[in-house]
């Protein structure tokens, strides 16, 4: 009978151990995450969807030392980049990367096996991302630590200079008359210097908005509404340009005050008057102030 007690407690025992290790495996399992077990370090490429253009060719480098470089650019908007550099940091569960420094777009990003998906602002996959719309793919490279190369062309447009773009405003008086560049409306007189023919009651004109970085221009019938940015008080570029695309009057007119915006890299200003410059210092727009 002893036996029998003896060998009754011996299996139990054995039973015990064994629930229990498997029971530490599941643990340590469940405590893994992509931060300690994946390579997330490299170059993740693709095209995720836009609102209002054919997609958002997207390239994002996450380097080894919690920095990032991300590139941006709008199919059939153009051909500038537009760039952002900063550091990263890691939610508490360790799956999910968030670009701290980023001041324009999505900075929340789920890692999982070569790949990056975008989220929402909240941190959550988007509810019609069925066709893995979202997610960007990690490229083949030999390299232990990765950066972007920095793109030293007239098509580059270095965004962490928003950053700075409110304290420009307030601290540095661009202007050489007692009208500043934002907060004024801009009455359009003139592209590549031929004049424009102001007809009917929608005049051509813009205005931009220091608080936001934002701009709002009147083409017409269209409102054509974006970013812009003032890294000096000379420099000035236009980003997210996108109109509401009525059948005008006079649309060719229309497509050359777009490209006029989409093409300016510096401004002037001269007591009432505003002018646009491209990268070949090139004048493709005049304003007058709009009284």
């Amino acid at each position: 009978m002893k036996k029998y007690i003896l060998l009754f407690l011996i299996t139990i025992s054995f039973v015990s151990c064994q629930k229990q290790t498997a029971t530490e495996k599941k643990v340590d399992t469940d405590v893994v995450s992509p931060k300690s077990s994946l390579d997330y370090v490299g170059i993740y490429k693709g095209i995720l969807p836009c609102p209002d253009c054919q997609g958002i060719e997207t390239e994002i480098a996450i380097n080894e030392n919690t920095t990032f470089s991300i590139k941006t650019k709008y199919l059939k908007k153009g051909n500038k980049v537009f760039v952002q550099k900063g550091h990263f940091t890691w939610n508490k569960k360790g799956d999910v990367i968030i670009l701290t420094d980023i001041n324009y777009g999505h900075n929340k990003y789920l890692v999982g096996k070569n790949k990056l998906t975008q989220l929402d602002s909240s941190g959550k996959i988007y509810a019609d991302n069925l066709d893995d719309e979202y997610i960007l793919s990690k490229q083949p490279s030999d390299n232990s630590t990765i950066e972007t190369a920095e793109e030293n062309n007239k098509e580059t447009v270095d965004l962490n200079s928003r950053i700075a773009t409110t304290t420009v405003i307030e601290k540095v008086n661009p202007a050489v008359g007692k009208y500043p560049l934002a907060g004024t409306k801009w009455k359009l007189v003139s592209l590549s210097k031929k004049k424009v023919d102001q007809k009917g009651k929608n005049v051509y004109y813009m205005k931009l908005n220091s608080k936001d970085g934002r701009f709002v221009a009147l083409s017409g019938c269209n409102n054509i509404l974006g970013h812009y940015v003032m890294p000096s008080s000379t420099t000035l570029t236009f980003s997210g340009i996108v109109s509401n695309k009525l059948d005008c009057a006079d649309m060719e007119l229309e497509s050359y005050f777009f490209t006029a915006l989409a093409e300016t890299h510096s401004y002037k200003l001269d007591k009432e008057t505003l002018t646009l410059f491209g990268a070949d210092k090139k004048q493709l727009a005049n304003f007058l102030v709009f009284k």
